[in-house]
């Protein structure tokens, strides 16, 4: 009984350890994920002054963006240029940096 006792014991111990570094994993975790909350919203907010300043405030996905592309004129919805979310295309074509894209003669 004394052996069984024992090992209960050393059980005991070793889950209240595991259950100890878990929670504390856990709170490392948790404070990760603020931190990152922060970042994004503090880059989210960069990225709404950006455009103020360099674009256009009122583009829409439904907007159709005249494209001069080596001599072709492309009229495309800017929504189709900007499907996929976080690419190079997706940031030019959003509105944010309309005033920065070079033009044509003719403003294309």
């Amino acid at each position: 009984m004394k052996e069984l006792d024992e090992a209960n014991k050393r059980l005991k111990t070793f889950h209240d350890d595991h259950e100890r570094e878990y929670k504390e994993e856990i709170s490392k975790l948790d404070n990760a994920e603020r931190d990152l909350l922060d970042r994004i919203s503090k880059l989210n907010g960069l990225k709404d002054e950006t455009a103020k300043r360099y674009g256009n405030e009122d583009a829409s996905d439904d907007d159709i963006v005249n494209i001069n592309a080596g001599g072709t004129i492309v009229d495309v919805k800017r929504g189709t240029l900007c499907q996929l979310k976080g690419t190079r295309l997706e940031a030019l074509f959003s509105g944010r940096w309309e005033k920065k894209l070079q033009k044509d003669s003719s403003g294309r």
